[in-house]
């Protein structure tokens, strides 16, 4: 019989800069958009891209 194994053991994710915060998001996009914004590069960069682009305003992390 075979026992299980516990812990972790995928490759561990990289630390997010200490300005950057995971937050969940309910949002419906359409296949062929997210097919689109995935092929210019990673979502989340393209994503905060457009929002600068609409008007938000960037600001450098606070030291």
């Amino acid at each position: 019989m075979q026992s299980k194994r516990g812990g972790y053991r995928g490759k561990p994710k990289k630390k997010l800069p200490p300005h950057l915060k995971r937050v969940r998001m309910n949002v419906r996009i359409q296949k062929w958009m997210l097919d689109q914004l995935k092929a210019k590069g990673e979502l989340g960069v393209i994503l905060e891209e457009i929002l600068k682009n609409a008007g938000f305003k960037y600001r450098e992390n606070p030291k």
